[in-house]
């Protein structure tokens, strides 16, 4: 029988990442919002795991059409998309919801603010229930918000066909001529 101080202990190598410069295991544990798992992340999906590639994040950002969730699940990358709704409050009093503008590019602020002049009424950024920035306006304005979206915020690349609103719980275009 060997004693612990006659027994060799061999020391453990340890690989470190090329690109994130942590050890290997340790890759998926970093923050998600850092530059070094970006470029992990899309090394990975590229296929150079232990290579050292010189991706940047605008290459991952075209290469990214779906997402890997936990337990090997892949969720598809949505299109954006703008959602109107109009919800009835109590008795006559209607809020009309604009959910999407910020996948666009569009400043929420500055786009409340536009519909709020525009319309002569009350309007404010809040949140979805599923966590997304969205704008409420007071008012039944599901017409001319289409309307005014499209002309406005051509130039951010939002087109008739990207507009829907919610009919009955069911999603629906907005615009049919397209």
């Amino acid at each position: 029988m060997t004693t612990p101080s006659e027994a060799t202990l061999q020391p453990q190598a340890v690989v470190y990442d090329s690109i994130t410069g942590v050890p290997s295991e340790f890759n998926e544990f970093l923050p998600k919002d850092c530059e070094e798992y970006k470029k992990w992340v899309a090394a990975k999906e590229a296929g150079l795991e232990g290579e050292a590639g010189n991706l940047s994040l605008a290459d991952k950002e075209a290469d990214d059409v779906e997402k890997r969730l936990p337990g090997g699940k892949v969720k598809k990358k949505t299109k954006p998309e703008i959602v109107l709704e109009v919800a009835t409050r109590s008795k006559k009093k209607s809020v009309t919801t604009i959910l999407g503008l910020e996948t666009f590019g569009v400043k929420l602020p500055e786009a409340s603010k536009l519909f709020g002049k525009k319309f002569a009424s009350g309007a404010s950024i809040t949140k979805s229930p599923t966590d997304k920035d969205q704008i409420e306006v007071q008012g039944d304005f599901l017409d001319k918000a289409a309307e005014l979206i499209v002309k406005t915020y051509a130039d951010k690349g939002i087109v008739k066909k990207r507009i829907y609103f919610m009919d009955n719980k069911k999603k629906t275009h907005y615009f049919d001529d397209e």
